[in-house]
This record gives C-alpha cells, structure tokens and sequence, in this order.
C-alpha cells in the first residue's frame, strides 16, 4: 500500500509553537508511523510558509492532482491541520472525494482515520475548531492595526505625496520639502480659482514630475498598473485628491476600505462615518482655514440656480452640432402647475450662422433619459448574474499570482539562510569549523539573504500598490452602487460618472433626437 505524506508549516504556526512543528520533525514523525504500518513510501510533499487556509499551496496542490489519478492509496499527516484549517476542504476531499478516490487519510497524532466512519463526527468538529483558529487571529490581527490606526499611526505601504515616513519613528510622517512645495502651490493656485484641469496643464508644462514620477525618481519602488496611463504626467484626478486630502492639514484618514473576510483578498469600501480619523498626527502643510476654505469653492465651482442649488446636468449638456454648452430657455406652464423646462444651443442663440441646431430639447425629459442610462449600466457592470469577472485568464490576475508565489518563496529561503547561519555559527563555537571557514561561509549567506530581501521589498511594494490602484476602482464601484439606488438624478451622481452629455438635432424626417453621454471611466 502506497502513502503519500504531507506536511506544513507557516509562519503563524513556527512562531507559536517553534520547532515542535517543523517540517522535519513531522517529516520524521510520519516516515516512523510509516514504517511501523508497513506502508511503501510514494511521495512527500511539502509546503512551507503556507497557511492552512490558503487553497493555492503547490505541494498540496499537487498531491491532490495525484490523488484523482490513483498514484497512491493513503494520505499521512502529523493531524488534521497540517491537511486544512478550511472546513470546506474537509468535507470535500475527507468525506466527498478522498471516498470516491479510494484514498484514505490518517493524522498521527489527532488519530484521524477515515476508515473509521464512528469518527466522522470528531473530524468535523476538528475541523471547525481549526477553523475557528484562524478566524480568531484574524480578528486579532485587525484588532492590532485598528488599534494602530485609532493611536494615528500610518500602517501603509507609501506615503502621501508631499510626505515621507519618519526614519526614526515607525508609524509617523514627516513633511518632505521638495513635494510639500508643489503642494502648497496647487493649493494656492485654486485658492485663486484656477481649475483643475489648468492646475493639471500648468504642473505638466513646467514638467514637474507627477506623484508617481516622483516617487520612482527618488528610488521608491513605486508604479502604476493602470491601463492607458502615462504616469509621468499629472491628471486632474491626482489634483482633485491632493485638494480633498485631509493629510495635508495634519488629520490622519485611515480604514477607508477593510477585506470582506480571512478567507478572501477582496476589499470593500467603508462608508465615510466609519473611517478612522485621528487630528493633529504630523505637521500641517497647508493651514486649515486655508484648506475649508478652497473645499467651499470647489464645491461652489458650477454656477447655482435660482434656488441656490447646483443643477445636475449643469454644464454637462453639449450640442451635438457645434460642442458648445447648452443652456437653459423658455419655460412652459403645465396643468398640474409646475413648469416645462428646456435647453438649447448657446452658440445657436447667439450665433444662427455657426451653428443650426435650433431644436429646444425638455429638460426633464433629458434627466429622466441620463438617469435611467445610468441605472441600466449600473445594473448591468455589478450585476453578478450579468457580469462575468476573468479569473484564472485574466494576465493581470496571474502576474500578481506569480508575484504572491515568488514572495512566499524567497521569504523562506531567506529564513532558511538565516537559519543556517545561526547554525554555522554554533559550529564555529564547537570547533566544527575554523575561523576562515566560518567567514567564507557566513559571507556567502548574507549576500543570499541580501538579495533575497532586496527582491523581497520589490514585490512587496509592487503588491501592494497594486492593491491601492484596484482600491481606487472599488472605491468607485462601491460609491456607484449607493448613488445608482437614489430616485432622483444627483449632482454627485452626475459629476462622478459623466463627463458630458450630447445633445443632436431632431431628425427632420422622423423627429427622432440622439442622446450621446460620455463617461468618466
């Protein structure tokens, strides 16, 4: 009878229970239990700095695929959750697929055998408990960096532009001269009622580099995955966030999106009442009144109505004749009382000759058609039953994968290493090896465990601004799903998702009008 032996440590579990657990213990442990039961060894299979949840461990993995191909009739582990703390692989492969493999499974130490069908019950509330193990460090683990951020210290990865982190104290910021100087001009150049997109030409045509530019220039392993981005450049979006950016008057703003559960890498955006915000964390750059007041004028940038409030469609409906903004004209008593509005070309108003799209289009009429092109492509983009997400295909999914994988490796090499070199040092002490020895050795070590943290630090910092650009597009999703649900159309509907929207001529022949909008993403 073949068996297969399997084993694994993580990180968690090494630090918890030290060299109890190791790899070679269960290693020796198993291949005794083996020999006592007279079991022709197949393969042994392991996998270290894995967690017992993670369903993308290589050698288990692979010990599965061989498995359904009948290489082997038994499966050794020290107990059950070396195998899985996931009680969804339990009942799948113990109790679902291991039968209808002809695989039995025996943890040594646990006495789990699945022969043994009376202790079935005993396997599955092993399994919960497992289970119940990571859940429970994972609320710690969110408690840590929860209390971190209530006590106002920076937990990621990259500081905000204009910022560093403090060298001398881990969690702090500290202003960086050379950035904090362009914040304070963006700053003062709305202050003085230059746009945005203005902001953005003047920064480009004085060729300062953008944040990301900045960033790289400066040796920061720092880049954008965004598609169709020359991140070189500045944008109006980097703009718009440097000027809503609460860092800048000293506040610390974190917790804005949290993961949706240990079991899985996706993250969902926080409603703003819930975001962590600590005042008076680091040094100011811009001065409060001075930052209060340019988000009153950025809010007030559109002209008002007769009643004070900004229209939705203001200065977002253009003709599709000529470009220029539509305006609205004459109104129209209905029988309930209330009033027809409409809209038409300026240029034609002014200038017959230029443009002659002399159609009046109904205002209401236009809100009504944005807002329900809205709500059908809301539905249509988060409807999971509609929309179906690239997986195991997409590129983009697989290098950061790849990415992971590599990480997970080299940090165990470099543990390894590290290892080793205690151990290489013991000789020295016992007189295994001499002093030359020792220095060759030792040196050859540090410049293994060197390079394996350089890369190390590299596909950490590529991870994780991965993960801040994919937040940005959660970000805007999760803020779509709320918005898309309201009855009526919005400003703040309106200005996140359309860029304009166009208005042609009445078809003279069968009085049909085209309705164009074009979308911010």
């Amino acid at each position: 009878m073949k068996a297969a032996i399997y084993c694994r440590l993580s990180k968690e579990d090494e630090d918890k229970i030290g060299e109890s657990e190791s790899i070679q213990n269960q290693k020796s442990m198993l291949l005794q239990y083996a020999l006592e039961k007279g079991f022709e060894i197949y393969q042994i299979y392991s996998d270290e700095d894995y967690s017992g949840i993670d369903r993308n461990r290589p050698a288990f993995n692979s010990m599965l695929q061989a498995a359904s191909e009948h290489q082997f009739d038994v499966v050794l582990a020290k107990t059950q959750s070396r195998f899985t703390r996931d009680m969804e692989l339990v009942e799948k492969y113990l109790h679902g697929k291991f039968m209808e493999w002809g695989v039995r499974f025996i943890a040594v130490v646990d006495h789990v055998d699945t022969n043994d069908t009376a202790s079935k019950k005993s396997r599955q509330i092993n399994g919960l408990i497992n289970e119940w193990y990571l859940e429970d460090l994972s609320t710690n683990v969110r408690s840590v960096l929860d209390h971190k951020r209530k006590e106002g210290l920076f937990i990621g990865s990259f500081a905000r532009y204009g910022y560093c982190k403090d060298p001398n104290a881990k969690g702090k910021l500290i202003i960086d001269p050379e950035a904090a100087e362009v914040v304070r001009r963006i700053f003062s150049m709305a202050l003085n009622g230059i746009g945005a997109h203005r902001i953005v030409r003047i920064l480009n045509d004085e060729k300062i580099p953008s944040p990301t530019a900045y960033k790289q220039l400066h040796g920061i392993h720092y880049r954008s995955a965004l598609k169709n981005t020359n991140a070189a450049l500045w944008s109006s979006p980097t703009v718009y966030q440097i000027l809503h950016d609460q860092v800048y008057i000293g506040n610390m703003v974190q917790g804005k999106h949290k993961k949706i559960s240990y079991k899985s890498e996706k993250t969902i955006w926080m409603p703003k009442s819930q975001w962590i915000v600590v005042e008076n964390t680091h040094e100011a750059i811009i001065e409060r009144e001075m930052f209060e007041t340019v988000q009153r004028m950025m809010q007030e940038r559109t002209r008002s109505g007769e009643k004070g409030t900004i229209h939705p469609l203001a200065k977002k409906v253009v003709c599709g004749c000529c470009g220029s903004c539509m305006e609205q004209t004459g109104r129209q008593p209905r029988a309930d009382g209330t009033q027809r509005r409409y809209v038409r070309c300026r240029m034609h108003q002014r200038a017959p000759e230029v443009c002659g799209n002399r159609t009046c289009t109904d205002m209401d009429a236009l809100e009504n058609a944005v807002l329900e092109r809205i709500r059908a492509y809301a539905a249509a983009y988060f409807d999971p039953e509609k929309v179906t997400l690239p997986e195991q295909d997409d590129p983009i999914r697989r290098r950061e994968q790849a990415r992971r994988d590599e990480l997970k490796r080299l940090k165990s090499e470099a543990a390894r290493r590290r290892k080793a070199m205690r151990e290489l040092y013991l000789d020295k002490v016992s007189g295994l090896i001499d002093a030359v020895q020792f220095s060759e050795m030792n040196q050859t070590f540090l410049e293994e465990v060197k390079k394996a943290e350089t890369r190390i630090d590299a596909l950490e910092t590529e991870l994780e601004q991965r993960q801040e650009e994919t937040g940005g597009v959660q970000t805007q999703r999760q803020r779509v799903r709320e918005l898309a649900q309201v009855s009526q159309l919005t400003r703040e509907l309106v200005v996140l998702l359309v860029h304009r929207v166009i208005v042609s001529p009445k078809d003279p022949l069968t009085g049909e009008q085209k309705i164009t909008i074009e979308w911010n993403f």
